[in-house]
């Protein structure tokens, strides 16, 4: 099993700390009424926030990925200018609770980001609210793709919180 490339605990970013080092990101919408719960729920875990948003999720043996499993290691790929830029990544945590369901996965050696990322859907009161957390710095923090990278998560993050309408 191949090693995170992070530097602190698998979950970390379910938690509300930031280690040091890293951004946190925090974003969340409200997806619709309580009904959208289920359904939402359902999407999320079938990596269809990625997928609505233009990036493949792909298992290591390069098929569409099955649906997020703790330990599940694989490749988001995402189009950047025309080329596609692959980003190994394992699943750290799985969440399935009354009012809260999602996953986080960690990136591997090789993604353009190093961190966590959280794609969560919650019931509040009569709201359902998707959640997209994230902490993160670049793989090479000294490169001139930094800034890209940045632009980049902006442009996905937007996608993603409008994925699930």
């Amino acid at each position: 099993m191949r090693r995170f490339t992070f530097d602190f605990l698998p979950g970390t970013v379910l938690e509300d700390g930031t280690p040091r080092g890293y951004r946190r990101l925090l974003r969340r919408t409200v997806i619709g009424t309580g009904a959208a719960f289920d359904p939402a729920s359902e999407a999320v875990l079938d990596w269809q926030v990625q997928r609505r948003s233009g990036i493949a999720v792909q298992s290591d043996s390069g098929d569409d990925a099955p649906r997020a499993a703790e330990g599940l290691e694989g490749v988001v790929v995402v189009p950047v200018l025309g080329r596609s830029v692959a980003a190994p990544f394992r699943v750290t945590r799985v969440l399935r609770e009354p009012d809260l369901v999602g996953f986080a996965y960690g990136t591997l050696p090789g993604h353009p980001e190093v961190g966590e990322e959280a794609f969560l859907v919650r019931r509040i009161g009569a709201e359902t609210v998707f959640e997209l957390r994230a902490l993160s710095r670049p793989a090479f923090p000294y490169s001139l793709a930094a800034p890209v990278g940045a632009l980049l998560q902006r442009r996905y993050t937007d996608r993603y919180l409008t994925s699930l309408w």
